[in-house]
């Protein structure tokens, strides 16, 4: 993956110079006497001061950073080694100089700094143009504070990366501002719960300043992986310049509709031969694809192009190679295998245009309603077949046709067409539940034993072959999958995957509770095998949304034959739950029926992303529902008398 690049040239510069508020060494009381902050009393270290200041140069940008950072206990001394990533390219497109570093300790109160050597501060060179700057700290220990300032200067002047305010440690102050130049505007775009409620803004002779106080940190959380779409932070992207002509100035716009942003990528993809009108299945394939209905050679170019050509490389909006270079060697990237099979719908007929999306996790929870190309950084497709839309993804091996990663069901993309781009709503229906059958009786050997089929659709079958797909290519058991338990024995596993034809896959196996053998008393869990038979929520406080990800049911349906000479003794009594809003329900409801138990169970989660402030419901509740599922069912031996 490269980063984008759209070339302006801007002769201008700023004289201004820059004084930093915060100065190497220059410390307060406050932060010498700090032992824990106050928010985050369990936090490992602390940066006490973010700030950063940006100003045009002749070309390009230059952004000062400062950063002092004080270690609270043994565990915060990791944060002794610093790693700055940032992509040079072959022409240098990022940069970092003039990097300074210290590690200050106090005994008895007198202040004793040690800058880092020449050696402690390096640069190492990773893949696909980056680079990492790294600063090792000497002497560090419980109570010290180390700091530490660069420059970093950036030619890319169409896309700013801004400022990030919250990071993996808590932050007491975070401050970036920027001077702006009068021939260049820029619009800016903030995210984030605590930017929206609590940003301090300044204005003062084109310095834009931005500041926020006692963040906490980033920290991971059971469902939330999708971390950048919803920390602090604030973006810049090239709305217009100003150049000048013979008879004065005029304003430049860059990219201000969604149809020449669209025309942009359209012309970079034609560039590299993805809008080619001839028949690519026939000319350059040597296969006929043709089905008897659109959907059925939409369907064999999509297995002919997974099965014969291997996905490699980041899924990302920009292609490496030209059509020609991926139809000789097989091997492309997401991006370069759809366009392919865009361009063998076209030449078959079908309608069939990419969509430019932001997935999950790439920092925007929604796409922001003016055109900001580096809020997109993967693509879809979006064909018509037999008069139906259908989105399309190739960027997953394992799926089938029709399938879309679950990172790339967001709200809307940019629907790429010649002159005529526009946003469109992403709407992926689909039924993803589980449904879980159970049989527990007794065997010859008197063992109770329980024989399960689990039918899982959709994402969820999807999910669990992967799972199955890993554990198999280690040559290890199925049994794998669930947590093993003493006196419990996994057995007979078979795996039917009907996903392409059925979008089903049915995973059936037997439990064995072995100590189980002529017992007085046998009690045991019907349920145990559901994936919330224990609470995933145990943190104190939740700071990012729940997300599940999509809507679903899991169905439990478990039938106990009573064996001979035994009888109920007690089972789980009918139960439900749910929380304010009906985000997620469960119900549990047993019958006996001819002397034998019958317990049917429904989990339901019918809004996917729950937001922080019903942390605290969904807590309790999700503890009330693996109560419920770890809830014995007991069987006693009938008295002789």
């Amino acid at each position: 993956m490269s980063k984008s690049l759209l070339t302006f040239i801007f002769l201008f510069v700023s004289t201004l110079t820059f004084s930093q508020t915060h100065k190497l060494g220059d410390f307060e009381d406050s932060e010498i006497s700090l032992k824990e902050v106050s928010y985050e009393p369990d936090a490992p270290a602390v940066i006490l001061v973010s700030q950063g200041y940006s100003r045009f140069l002749s070309g390009y940008l230059e952004t000062s950073h400062f950063v002092r950072l004080k270690i609270l206990s043994e565990a915060g001394k990791e944060n002794a080694d610093v790693r700055i990533r940032y992509y040079a390219g072959d022409q240098k497109v990022e940069d970092i100089l003039a990097v300074k570093a210290q590690t200050t300790n106090f005994e008895n109160g007198k202040a004793e700094s040690i800058k880092v050597s020449k050696e402690g501060i390096f640069e190492v060179d990773l893949d696909d143009g980056y680079k990492e700057l790294r600063i090792s700290f000497p002497n560090v220990q419980v109570g010290s504070i180390i700091e530490y300032q660069y420059k970093k200067t950036d030619k890319n002047l169409t896309f700013i990366d801004g400022w990030t305010f919250q990071n993996k440690l808590p932050t007491l102050y975070s401050n970036y501002v920027i001077k702006m130049l009068p021939s260049l505007e820029y619009r800016t775009l903030g995210q984030g719960q605590n930017y929206s409620t609590g940003v301090e803004k300044t204005i003062e002779n084109d310095n834009y300043g931005w500041t926020l106080r006692n963040i906490h940190s980033l920290k991971e959380e059971p469902y939330m992986k999708n971390y950048r779409d919803y920390i602090d932070r604030i973006d810049f992207q090239l709305s217009r310049y100003e150049v000048r002509e013979d008879y004065g100035t005029k304003w430049e716009h860059v990219m201000s509709t969604w149809e020449v942003l669209g025309d942009e990528v359209i012309s970079m993809y034609s560039q590299k031969g993805f809008y080619r009108s001839n028949p690519i299945e026939k000319e350059f394939l040597d296969v006929d694809l043709k089905g008897e209905t659109q959907l059925e050679t939409a369907q064999n170019a999509y297995y002919y192009l997974r099965n014969n050509f291997r996905v490699e490389g980041e899924d990302w909006i920009y292609p490496e190679q030209n059509l020609n270079q991926l139809l000789k060697s097989k091997v492309g990237s997401p991006v370069e295998l759809m366009l392919a099979l865009m361009g063998v719908l076209k030449s078959e007929g079908i309608s069939c245009e990419p969509v430019l999306i932001g997935s999950k996790g790439y920092g925007r929870s929604d796409i922001v309603p003016f055109p900001f190309l580096n809020q997109f950084d993967e693509i879809l497709l979006l064909a018509e077949l037999d008069g139906k839309q259908q989105f399309l993804d190739l960027s997953q091996v394992e799926a089938p046709f029709g399938y879309v990663d679950l990172d790339k069901h967001v709200k809307a993309g940019l629907y790429l067409q010649e002159e005529q781009s526009k946003l469109v709503p992403i709407d992926i229906q689909h039924k993803s539940n589980s449904t879980y059958f159970g049989q527990v009786e007794m065997n010859e050997e008197g063992q109770l034993v329980m024989s399960n089929a689990h039918r899982n659709y959709r994402y969820r079958g999807l999910g669990l072959a992967k799972q199955i797909d890993g554990i198999q290519a280690r040559n290890e058991s199925l049994e794998k999958l669930f947590e093993i338990e003493e006196g419990v024995v996994f057995d007979n596993f078979k795996v039917n995957n009907a996903l392409e034809d059925k979008d089903m896959l049915t995973l059936s196996f037997e439990m064995k509770f072995q100590e189980i053998v002529d017992q007085d008393m046998i009690l045991f869990s019907p349920l145990k095998f559901s994936s919330f038979a224990e609470n995933p929520f145990t943190q104190e406080y939740r700071m990012f949304p729940v997300d599940f990800g999509y809507a679903f049911s899991e169905t439990y349906n478990t039938v106990v034959s009573v064996p001979e000479g035994y009888e109920i003794d007690d089972y789980p009594l009918e139960a439900g739950y749910t929380i304010d809003g009906g985000y997620v329900v469960f119900i549990y409801s047993p019958t006996i029926i001819d002397g034998n138990l019958k317990i049917s169970a429904k989990f339901m989660v019918n809004a996917p992303l729950i937001p922080a402030s019903q942390y605290e419901n969904l807590k309790y509740f999700m503890e009330s529902v693996a109560t419920k599922l770890s809830e014995p069912v007991i069987l006693t031996k009938k008295s002789n008398l």
